[in-house]
């Protein structure tokens, strides 16, 4: 009896698990002609989406927000003037995002596998800064503060699946800060105004 139950709770994990996959939207970027690749980003629910270009520093290059709620997003663009060099394109849907690698030789261009992850959610309230991560790789996440560009604090938060830091801010001096959690992926941003 305790067999069936065990293979029955597997087999439905299995079923959850493979449902879950297929919700995923897909995220291309195909190479069209020398210097131009096509992104093409389709999903089964519609979300506000950010499309994002940055180099191998973080810069960003091109930044696009819809105004509506899009399951499919079709756009080419033109690499010429970049150089070669490593960059990254991401699609923010929600709370998740999707990205691929980009390297850029002469003419051609190679695109890298798709990675999937979570994005924090950040609240402040009275110099209380809440950060909720889910960390799907669960690799090392840390968080550090900047203020116009000089770091001010930072520390490990963990490599659990459900991270939840409650950060106290209260004697930083009155001004804008950024606080960026890095997870095994990508950095995330969050400006908070003290």
């Amino acid at each position: 009896m305790k067999t069936k139950t065990w293979i029955l709770a597997i087999l439905a994990f299995f079923i959850v698990s493979v449902g879950n996959a297929t919700d995923f939207p897909a995220m291309n970027v195909i190479p069209v002609e020398a210097n131009k690749a096509m992104l093409a980003y389709k999903a089964p629910t519609a979300a506000t989406l950010e499309v994002t270009l940055t180099d191998c520093n973080g810069e960003v290059l091109y930044f696009k927000r819809t105004n509506q709620k899009e399951t499919e997003y079709n756009q080419v663009f033109d690499f010429a003037e970049l150089g070669d060099g490593s960059y990254c394109m991401c699609v923010n849907y929600g709370n998740r995002s999707v990205k691929r690698n980009l390297l850029l030789d002469g003419e051609s261009i190679s695109v890298g596998a798709p990675m999937r992850c979570y994005e924090p959610y950040f609240c402040l309230e009275e110099k209380m800064l809440n950060i909720s991560f889910f960390n799907s790789p669960q690799k090392p996440v840390y968080v550090n503060i900047y203020q116009d560009g000089k770091h001010i604090d930072g520390f490990k938060l963990g490599k659990d699946l459900a991270i939840q830091k409650r950060l106290d801010l209260s004697k930083l001096k009155a001004g804008d800060y950024e606080v960026v959690v890095t997870d095994y992926i990508t950095d995330h941003k969050f400006l908070a105004e003290l």
